[in-house]
């Protein structure tokens, strides 16, 4: 027999070894992603603290207060609908508004918003 197989045995040997010390040094760094897992599990299991344990009965929504939107695109820009009811009177109130394409988006629905609540 020739001497090059038992130097391939044992390289083979070795890398195995150090593959061996390379996994068990994976194992030990864990990633980012792990390492958040195990601290959201770790916080759930936790007793939760007194000082920032919110009531759910204390906290409520108010439906008869709420406006809706409803978005809709149309050619040329886009039409936004709301709907809001009034307690008081018992009505359901709805208002149609139209966005045009050139102007900012976010600006005009920001004015639509302030109006509604105004009406309110």
């Amino acid at each position: 027999m020739s001497n090059y197989g038992q130097v391939y045995a044992t390289a083979k040997m070795s890398s195995s070894r150090n593959v061996a010390r390379l996994e068990k040094k994976l194992m030990k760094k864990r990633t980012l992603k792990q390492r958040l897992k195990s601290w959201l599990l770790d916080e759930e299991t936790s007793p939760p603290n007194d000082d920032i344990c919110i009531d759910e009965n204390s906290f409520n929504l108010s439906r008869e207060r709420s406006i809706k939107f409803e978005i809709h695109n149309a050619n040329g820009g886009r039409v936004v609908q709301t709907r809001r009811y009034d307690a008081q009177k018992d009505r359901h109130f709805e208002n149609l508004y139209v966005i045009t394409s050139d102007q900012d988006f976010g600006r005009e629905l920001d004015k639509i918003i302030t109006m509604e609540s105004l009406r309110g």
